[in-house]
């Protein structure tokens, strides 16, 4: 019994913290597609920093900075469930995540390339290039 206590007791810091690793930059991305392809605004949100950028490759604005925005544009497709993502291809250099992707919204497909810049675990900026 003494024996069986000490294996658990040496196994629980491996269960308590395995979970604890950070996630990698395109863990976070590909948790930010899944969010948005199930139409779930709050976990589609967490994916991103408080300050979130957008731009139109490579630097012009698009629309205001920070999730507030991002659930003003947002809540409403996910709510009609008209938007899709599809990834074609993705590589990652560091804290960017580059994705070959197609959105559909209200059945209009666009081609686009994606480059996510991921902080801390969170998306930082994105910048897209449309086809």
């Amino acid at each position: 019994m003494k024996k069986l206590l000490l294996i658990l007791l040496a196994l629980l810091p491996i269960h308590a913290f395995g979970n604890s690793q950070p996630k990698t930059p395109l863990d976070v991305v590909n948790t930010r597609m899944a969010a948005y392809n199930n139409h779930d605004l709050t976990s589609f949100l967490n994916t991103y920093s408080e300050n979130i950028q957008i731009f139109t490759y490579p630097s012009k604005p698009l629309g205001k900075p920070g999730k507030e925005h991002l659930a003003f544009i947002f809540e409403p497709m996910f709510k009609e469930k008209s938007v899709h993502v599809e990834i074609h291809s993705q590589i990652t250099q560091g804290n960017y995540v580059v994705n070959h992707e197609t959105v559909t919204y209200d059945k209009k497909p666009q081609k686009y390339v994606s480059i996510y810049e991921v902080e801390n675990g969170l998306i930082k900026s994105v910048q897209f290039l449309r086809e």
